[in-house]
């Protein structure tokens, strides 16, 4: 897993890490702030140099939430259409994933979506390893994932909008020691995530949570 930023870095990073080790698969996700830049907007070209036999895969995730620092973001302003049509251009399946509403629906889409995207990166390379690579080109899928910009942060913090707008890319509420009102808030939305479900009485990460994430591979 790649989690990119602003230098524009993620997804040259995650090809370079699936070139030559076939049995890795990178999923590299991508703001939309940082893929306005030059170094990430050339790197999406990197998947003409991905061989399916002898290199890993790259699973790029778009994170199109809208804004970057203060403004809209170049790829939100284009229509769904054209956001499709660019990213095929580039060599790449898109499977979009979009919701606005944190509930047991949103999940269940992204779930089906990311993994029908993975079952066809990891099924590509051995399939035609397995048949004889012909030298063709395949398409790659990628997953441009759209929700609110500070999805589920308080909607307006002292009467200024914060959810869905660029103001949740900086510090949505400051004055801490000064006003106790800003504390309330930010105890009411972290409480929101329910981390009694997530951590136990001393602070640990309940057991069965800790048992999801995947054990390294024997040397």
């Amino acid at each position: 897993m790649h989690e990119g930023g602003e230098l524009g870095y993620a997804v040259s990073h995650a090809y370079g890490a699936a070139f030559d080790n076939p049995d890795l698969i990178v999923a590299c996700v991508v703001g939309d702030g940082e893929a306005e830049t030059g170094p990430l907007a050339t790197s999406w070209h990197s998947n003409k140099f991905l061989n399916p036999v002898t290199d890993g895969v790259v699973l790029p995730i778009l994170h199109l939430n809208g804004y970057k620092i203060a403004n809209p973001t170049v790829l939100a302003r284009i229509s769904h259409e054209e956001l499709d049509q660019l990213f095929r251009g580039y060599g790449y399946t898109p499977y979009f994933v979009e919701g606005n509403e944190p509930g047991d629906d949103a999940p269940a889409h992204g779930g089906h979506a990311r993994h029908r995207s993975s079952r066809r990166s990891s099924g590509s390379r051995p399939t035609r390893a397995a048949n004889g690579f012909t030298g063709a080109r395949p398409r790659w899928p990628m997953i441009v994932l759209r929700t609110p910009k500070g999805w589920t942060c308080p909607k307006e913090i002292d009467g200024k909008r914060t959810e869905d707008y660029w103001r949740s890319h900086q510090v949505p509420m400051g004055e801490m020691h000064e006003n106790p009102a800003h504390v309330r808030i930010l105890e009411q939305w972290m409480k929101s995530y329910k981390p009694e479900e997530l951590f136990d009485d001393s602070g640990r990460l309940r057991p069965e949570l800790a048992e999801l994430a995947p054990e390294a591979a024997a040397a």
